[in-house]
C-alpha cells in the first residue's frame, strides 16, 4: 500500500496497487476513486479532509486505516521514518513495513508506537 498525504489540505491518496489509473467520482463528496486503466478495478483512493473522515472510511480495511493513522501522526509531529523507528528502538525497515499496512503490529509494538507519537487515535482503525 502506498500513502500520499498533505498536512495542509487534510488530503490522502491511498494506492493499493500502482499502475496506470484514472479518477472517479462517488457518491460520497470527501471521496474518490482511483481505477485500473485495464481492468476498470478499484486500485486506490482519493480522501478529502480525511481525518475528519476516517471513522466513515469503511472501504478500508483496520490494517490499512491504522497505516493511514500512524502516517498522519508521524507528518503531524514532524518526524521521518527513520526517527519514528530510532524512538521506537526498531530497525527502519520493520516500521516502513508498519506503515505501509504490510505488517501485522504486536500489541508490544503498538505500545512503542503509541509512547513515540501519543496523539495518536487508535480507535480510528476499528
Amino acid at each position: 500500500m502506498y500513502i500520499y498525504y498533505d498536512e495542509k489540505l487534510d488530503y490522502a491518496e491511498i494506492f493499493l496497487k500502482k499502475t496506470a489509473n484514472y479518477l472517479t467520482e462517488t457518491n460520497k463528496s470527501y471521496l474518490a476513486e482511483f481505477r485500473d486503466n485495464k481492468s476498470d478495478k478499484v486500485i486506490g483512493y482519493a480522501i478529502e479532509l480525511v481525518t475528519e473522515h476516517l471513522k466513515q472510511l469503511d472501504i478500508l480495511d483496520p490494517f490499512q486505516k491504522f497505516s493511514l493513522i500512524v502516517k498522519i501522526s508521524r507528518l503531524k509531529n514532524n518526524l521521518t521514518q527513520q526517527e519514528v523507528a530510532n524512538l521506537m528502538g526498531i530497525k527502519l525497515l520493520p516500521y516502513q513495513r508498519l506503515e505501509s499496512g504490510k505488517n501485522n503490529p504486536t500489541l508490544k509494538t503498538i505500545l512503542k508506537l503509541k509512547a513515540v507519537l501519543p496523539d495518536i487515535k487508535l480507535e480510528l482503525a476499528a
